[in-house]
Order: structure tokens, then sequence, then C-alpha cells
């Protein structure tokens, strides 16, 4: 029988990058292992997320319509609302942050907490070496926690 020795320290050197998200804004935290205290890593912020669909169709030039009447539906309909649009375009600006550090082989795990609306846009554009990564996720919306709360709330996760 042959028994692969594993090291509490090796496991203590992983790197983990946790993004925690909304639709608006997202932070990275940087753990280097069990015990340590998160480092800030980079914050995201997408104002135009906190825009009503219709401000965010007429700065977009007039992608809504006008009802015909009291009423009436536009004569325009979406697919997904601009809102939605401007969430998809914010979770790919997160998403090519976490690859290009995945290529810098920056970190080796990958924790994701974001909220419900946001985590499906997130996990949607993943690639597989970054899904690969992803050592766990927690819908919930953690970006107003401190670093000290954060760590006590995935301290379950984080030794994952």
């Amino acid at each position: 029988m042959v028994f692969s020795s594993f090291s509490l320290k090796e496991f203590d050197m992983t790197t983990t990058w946790i993004l925690v998200a909304n639709a608006t804004r997202a932070i990275l935290w940087v753990s280097r292992g069990t015990g340590q205290d998160l480092e800030f890593g980079q914050r995201f912020e997408h104002p135009e997320g906190r825009l009503k669909n219709g401000e965010i169709a007429s700065e977009a030039g007039g992608r809504n319509s006008t009802p015909a009447g009291h009423g009436s539906r536009p004569a325009t309909q979406w697919k997904t609302t601009p809102r939605e649009e401007e969430a998809e375009k914010f979770a790919r600006e997160i998403v090519r942050e976490l690859s290009s550090g995945l290529s810098a082989k920056k970190f080796d795990r990958l924790l994701i907490a974001a909220s419900m609306d946001f985590m499906g846009k997130i996990r949607d554009l993943l690639d597989k070496p970054l899904q690969e990564r992803v050592a766990a996720t927690v819908v919930r919306d953690y970006t107003n926690l401190p670093p000290n709360e954060l760590r006590e709330k995935l301290s379950d996760v984080l030794l994952v």
C-alpha cells in the first residue's frame, strides 16, 4: 500500500482568491493560508448597474420605444433587460481579471461569494481552467463585510 505524504504546511501555502460580488461592485481578497488575515486585492465598481432600465436605455441611444397608449407594452421587447446586460458586462470584466490572474499563476484556488442574481452570470462565464480552480461558491452578497467578518463567514469553505 502506498501513502502519499500530505503536509499541513503545504496546504497553508495555498493562495486563494476570494471574490465577493454583486451587480454593482466586487472585491477580490487574497488568503495566503489558514489563520492568515485576508489581504485586499482589488476593487471593481460598476455604477451603471444601479441605473434603472429606462435610464440605461436612454443613455444607450433610445433603445426603449414609447408605448402606443396607456397600459400598452413598448414596441421593443428585450430578451434581457438593459440592467441585466450591464450586469453581464460587469461579470465579463471580473472574469477577465480572474483569467488574467490564473494565467499569471497568482492563485491556486478560487472562492466565489456573490448575490443570487449575479452568481449565475459569473458561473456562465468561467472557462474550464477557472472552473477547475473554484474550491467553493457561496450564494450571498458579502460585498459590505470587513475582511475579519468575511473570513469568519467563509471559515468553513476556506478550509476546503
